[in-house]
């Protein structure tokens, strides 16, 4: 399985709730589960206001920054 994101969707809030990766959607609570345990190199993870999220190792490339994958509904 390809281990990046390429695609996300996210709530009314802004906040991602399911990502893209490897051609299969995949909810947030088993992506970072899925980071935790190795399994998406490239990736770690953040806790915002209680809430966990996957983010891009820090590199001159923001392409591939989370955030500027394209939206899907």
């Amino acid at each position: 399985m390809s281990s990046r994101i390429t695609r996300r969707k996210e709530n009314a809030t802004g906040g991602n709730t399911d990502y893209k990766i490897g051609g299969k959607w995949v909810p947030r609570l088993q992506a970072v589960s899925n980071c935790k345990q190795g399994k998406l190199p490239g990736y770690y993870v953040i806790k915002v206001r209680g809430k966990e999220y996957l983010r891009d190792n820090p590199d001159r490339n923001k392409n591939d920054n989370i955030d500027n994958q394209p939206l899907s509904h």
